[in-house]
């Protein structure tokens, strides 16, 4: 009888020494990702190599519920840095669009004026058509 109530005793012991081992897992893991997320990129690395080594302590259900709790967790996150991604890819957008814009219109305001050096060529010259096909080419001295 006296070793039936040992027995029962180191049972009753060892359950709640897991329970509360597992109580202080839980907040560690809590810590752990509310630091993770706080973190900056360069401490982050850091903090999650720990997180890696704490799961790997983990049972099985453990592991896969602080996982799950990190993912969770970081989600907004991703969301966050997403909405950042299509903003930052909205203004490049229309940067380029205002870039075409102001291409275009050099454009137009350089054939404009090449136009207008057409006339006033026309009118000094005495209307005399300009020939084209020599313009450009090397007249060399030989």
């Amino acid at each position: 009888m006296k070793t039936f109530r040992l027995i029962v005793t180191l049972a009753l012991l060892g359950i709640s020494t897991l329970a509360m081992a597992e109580d202080v897992t839980d907040v560690t893991v809590d810590q752990q990702i509310t630091a993770i997320i706080n973190a900056t990129p360069e401490e982050r690395v850091d903090l999650v190599n720990d997180f890696k080594v704490k799961l790997s302590t983990l049972s099985d259900e453990q592991r896969a519920a602080a996982i799950a709790q990190l993912r969770g967790s970081m989600e907004p996150n991703a969301n966050q840095d997403h909405s950042q991604t299509q903003t930052h890819m909205q203004t490049r957008q229309k940067s380029r669009v205002n870039q075409m814009e102001q291409t275009e219109s050099m454009h137009t305001v350089g054939s404009m004026m090449q136009q207008e050096v057409s006339k006033q060529v026309m009118q000094v010259g005495g209307g005399a058509p300009i020939d084209t096909s020599v313009m450009g080419t090397h007249r060399g001295g030989r």
